[in-house]
């Protein structure tokens, strides 16, 4: 075990977040333990829960960096695209390729629950709300007539029918990879839906 003087607050911090990180390429979220990840990281559980708070604070940091890698990667594709369209495919598509690139990271976001009677803090809830305004700024021109209601219930649906397919993406069960990929499905969904919501 390392000695708590070797490594600053924010050192050992950091050096978590970089060991859980490489846990989860190549082991599942379920595999992840509090006791675990302290002896990879070479300090006492006690040690970790004096910085994050608690586990469940040690998976939101991780999730926090999920969120803030996937934030830039979309802002990325947003300035490769002109038209409002392509750019929300683009969103969807980065969103496709994170799924399945950091599978383990990607799922860790959702399968993480809070401790009963606690709130999701007001930093991560920040940046939930910042991956759908990017959404929302691309339906805000496609259909400028909407009310901010009618494209929040929009931006929803179609994170959720794309969160589906990332899904079953992830998990090799689109059971039609010849003739229906995951980008094939995204597509489809994006343009039926905005047909029908336009």
């Amino acid at each position: 075990m390392a000695r708590r003087y070797d490594h600053s607050r924010e050192e050992i911090q950091q050096l978590t977040l970089e060991k859980v990180s490489e846990i989860l390429k190549t082991e599942s979220v379920h595999s992840l333990s509090l006791r675990k990840i302290a002896k990879v990281v070479g300090y006492t559980p006690a040690t970790l829960i004096n910085i994050f708070g608690n586990y469940s604070g040690l998976l939101l940091a991780v999730n926090a960096e999920s969120l803030d890698e996937l934030h830039e990667l979309s802002i990325t594709a947003l300035a490769s695209e002109a038209n409002a369209l392509k750019k929300l495919h683009a969103l969807a598509n980065v969103y496709l390729s994170y799924a399945c690139e950091h599978t383990h990271r990607w799922q860790l976001i959702f399968d993480h629950r809070m401790p009963e009677g606690e709130e999701v803090p007001h930093w991560h809830q920040q940046r939930i709300d910042l991956m759908f305004s990017l959404l929302d700024g691309c339906l805000q021109i496609i259909a400028p007539e909407k009310s901010s209601s009618e494209r929040e219930t929009a931006t929803r649906v179609l994170w959720a029918g794309v969160h589906g397919i990332c899904l079953l993406a992830t998990e090799d069960k689109l059971f039609s990879k010849a003739h229906a990929s995951g980008e094939m499905l995204i597509q489809s969904l994006i343009d039926n839906y905005l047909n029908s919501w336009c």
